[in-house]
């Protein structure tokens, strides 16, 4: 039995919420977690004439800022080479859009939804 660490037990959480919330307002999940030898992507959805590559970002609090903010360029990048790999996998033909979703659990559950992030 492997031990999660604190820091992924709150990641899968956010994920997990993330998933709800995207289906909620009309997201078909498509994958989570799919990885390539280029990266990983959190949450593969597709809305209308989108397919949206999500990526998740959790923490326990704001006391360090907001978590959109750890999505670096070079982050960008890697899920911008992940996504290529997943659509030339599965030979699909819809426009990509990439998505950030923050999300603050305490002291209330915040959850902010950028849409085409970058």
């Amino acid at each position: 039995m492997s031990m999660k660490t604190p820091h992924l037990e709150t990641g899968r959480h956010g994920e997990e919420i993330a998933q709800k919330y995207l289906e909620k307002i009309g997201h078909s999940i498509l994958a989570r977690n799919w990885r390539s030898g280029k990266g990983e992507i959190d949450i593969i959805s597709k809305i209308e004439q989108f397919i949206v590559i999500t990526e998740v970002k959790t923490r326990t609090s704001a006391a360090y800022g907001f978590p959109h903010e750890d999505v670096s360029e070079f982050k960008q990048s890697i899920l911008e080479d992940t996504a290529e790999a997943y659509v030339l996998e599965k030979e699909i033909d819809l426009e990509l859009r990439f998505d950030v979703i923050s999300i603050i659990l305490k002291p209330n559950l915040l959850i902010e939804h950028i849409e085409d992030a970058f």
